[in-house]
C-alpha cells in the first residue's frame, strides 16, 4: 500500500472585484483574508492492475462544484493519467462562502432578486479562472504520482462537539457531530505520513458581511495541523453531513432561546476570530485523535471496490397539507414555471452549468450521481472493511445518522463526505420540508432531491451487500 499528500493554490489572481459565492452579498470581492487551495491524496492499494487499485480524493476550498465541472476535472486528469477511471476519483468542494463565484448564480451582488438572474443568466462568467485552477488540480495530481510512499492505514471516529456546531433547524437537539480520522503512517519507520480529517460543520464562521476570500475554518484546520506538526505531516478536510449544522460564533448556547427564535443561528455575525477558533479546536483535536491510534489497529494490504452511480431527479412536489405548504409551494411554482424553464435554455450555452438539465416524461430533470468506495483492508491478524459515501448536495443530519446506520460497512467504518461530484441541493427529508420549510428549499433544484437520494442510496447499499 502506498500513499501521498499535496496541495496546490487555486486562489484567483484577480480576486479583487470578482463575485463571491454563498450569501447574497451588497458587494464583490474586496480583499482576502487567507488562500484557498485544492488538497489532494492518493492512495494506492496492493494488488495493482494497471491503476485499477488506486484511489484519488481532491477536497476544494470552494462552494460547490456542479457535476459538467467535476467531470470536466476527471476527464482532464484522465487526459495525463489514463489508468484513471470516474469512479476512481472523488471531487468534494469544503462549502466555503467565502470562495468565488464558479456558475454565474453569484455574479451579481444585491440580494436574492439578482442570484435568480445569475441562475438565468450568468453562465461562462468564470471559465478563465476555472480553467486555471482544474490546470492547477492535474499538476497537483502529477506530484501525486511522483511522491507516493509504502504506508499503513487505520481510521477512528469520536463524538465532538465543545459548542462549536449547532442543528440550525433543531437547536434543542444539541447535536454532538462525529470526528473521523483516517491516518497513515510509515511502513519502516510508523511515522505519521498524513491524515484525512471528515467533520460536520457548514463554513459559514464568517458571516455574510465579509467580503475576503477565506478557506473558512477548514482552512484553519490545515493551518493548525501543519504548525503543530512543522509542515513534515499531509492533510486534507471532507465535510460531512453538514446540510443544517452551522457553526457557533455569536448566537450563544441557550438552546430553548434559539429554539423560539433560529434567526439568531443564521444571522450570526461571525469573525475570522471564530474561523480561528474553531478551526484549531477541531485540528487540535484530530491530531489528538490520530496519534491516540495503536500501531497494531494499522492495516498494510488495501483492495479497493468502486460504485458510481449516476441517475436523474425530477423537478417535483410531494402531494400534502401543512402550514408550509402555501410558501413551499408559491417557491416549487416560482421555481417549476419561470426560474427553470428559462435557466433550461440559457444553460445550455453554457460551458459548466450549475445543472445539467432535459425534459423527460414533461418534467425537467437534473443529472446527479452518488459514490461508495469500499476499502478491503488486512494486517497479519485481522480483517475490516472501511466505505466512504458521496452525496451531491448539503445533507441534513437526519439522512446522515440513516446513511451511517444503513451502510455496508456499518457506523463506525463509515464517512460521509458531502458536496461531492456534483451539487443539486440541500438533501432534506421529506418530513422536514413538510413540517418546517425554511430557506432551504428555496436554494434547491426541487424538494424531493432529498427523497430521491434516499432511496438511490438505499438501492446501492443493497446492491453492495448482494455482490
Amino acid at each position: 500500500m502506498r500513499v501521498s499528500f499535496n496541495k496546490i493554490i487555486i486562489s484567483p489572481k484577480d480576486f479583487i472585484g470578482s463575485p463571491m459565492a454563498g450569501y447574497t452579498r451588497k458587494n464583490p470581492c474586496l480583499g482576502k483574508l487567507d488562500d484557498l487551495y485544492a488538497y489532494g491524496v492518493l492512495i494506492e492499494g496492493n494488488r495493482e492492475e494497471k491503476g485499477k487499485n488506486v484511489l484519488l480524493l481532491i477536497s476544494l476550498d470552494l462552494l460547490k462544484i456542479p457535476i459538467a465541472l467535476s467531470n470536466y476535472i476527471k476527464k482532464k486528469i484522465k487526459e495525463k493519467h489514463s489508468s484513471l477511471e470516474a469512479d476512481q476519483i472523488l471531487i468534494h468542494c469544503t462549502h466555503t462562502h467565502s470562495a468565488p463565484d464558479l456558475t454565474g448564480e453569484f455574479y451579481w451582488p444585491g440580494g436574492l432578486l439578482n442570484v435568480m438572474k445569475g441562475i438565468m443568466f450568468g453562465r461562462n462568467r468564470s471559465d478563465h479562472y476555472i480553467v486555471w485552477f482544474v490546470k492547477q488540480i492535474v499538476r497537483m495530481v502529477e506530484d501525486l504520482i511522483k511522491n507516493l510512499m509504502s504506508c499503513k492505514m487505520a481510521w477512528l471516529k469520536k463524538k465532538f462537539n465543545p459548542d462549536i456546531v449547532i442543528n440550525r433547524r433543531h437547536p434543542s437537539r444539541q447535536s454532538i457531530p462525529e470526528l473521523g480520522i483516517i491516518s497513515f503512517i510509515n511502513v519502516d519507520n510508523n511515522s505519521l505520513i498524513g491524515f484525512i480529517v471528515n467533520y460536520s460543520c457548514h463554513p459559514t464562521t464568517l458571516s455574510f458581511q465579509n467580503n475576503k476570500l477565506s478557506a473558512d475554518y477548514p482552512g484553519k484546520i490545515i493551518e493548525r495541523i501543519s504548525q503543530l506538526t512543522h509542515n513534515k505531516v499531509g492533510v486534507i478536510f471532507f465535510n460531512g453531513t453538514a446540510g443544517d449544522l452551522n457553526p457557533i460564533t455569536t448566537c450563544g448556547t441557550n438552546y430553548q432561546k434559539l429554539e423560539h427564535d433560529k434567526s439568531l443561528i443564521y444571522d450570526q455575525l461571525g469573525t475570522y476570530i471564530h474561523t480561528k477558533k474553531i478551526g484549531y479546536a477541531i485540528a487540535e483535536k484530530a491530531l489528538n485523535l490520530t496519534k491516540s491510534i495503536a500501531k497494531k489497529d494499522y492495516f498494510n494490504d488495501l483492495e479497493f471496490q468502486f460504485y458510481l452511480n449516476y441517475f436523474w431527479i425530477p423537478v417535483k412536489d410531494f402531494n400534502y397539507f401543512s402550514k408550509t405548504w402555501f410558501r413551499n409551494k408559491l417557491i416549487y411554482c416560482f421555481k417549476k414555471y419561470l426560474l427553470l424553464k428559462v435557466a433550461r435554455i440559457t444553460l445550455k450555452e453554457s460551458n459548466f452549468p450549475a445543472f445539467t438539465i432535459k425534459r423527460k416524461k414533461l418534467k425537467i430533470h437534473a443529472k446527479t450521481v452518488i459514490q461508495f468506495v469500499k476499502f478491503n483492508l488486512k494486517n497479519e491478524l485481522n480483517s475490516k472493511t472501511i466505505g466512504v459515501i458521496t452525496v451531491p448536495g448539503e445533507l441534513f443530519e437526519d439522512y446522515g445518522n440513516l446513511f451511517l446506520k444503513k451502510s455496508p460497512t456499518k457506523r463506525e467504518n463509515s464517512f460521509v463526505f458531502q458536496n461531492s461530484n456534483d451539487w443539486i441541493s440541500y438533501l432534506f427529508p421529506a418530513k422536514d420540508y413538510i413540517e418546517e420549510g425554511g430557506y432551504e428549499p428555496l436554494a434547491s433544484f426541487s424538494p424531493v432531491c432529498g427523497y430521491f437520494i434516499e432511496k438511490k442510496m438505499l438501492g446501492l447499499f443493497r446492491e453492495i451487500e448482494n455482490s
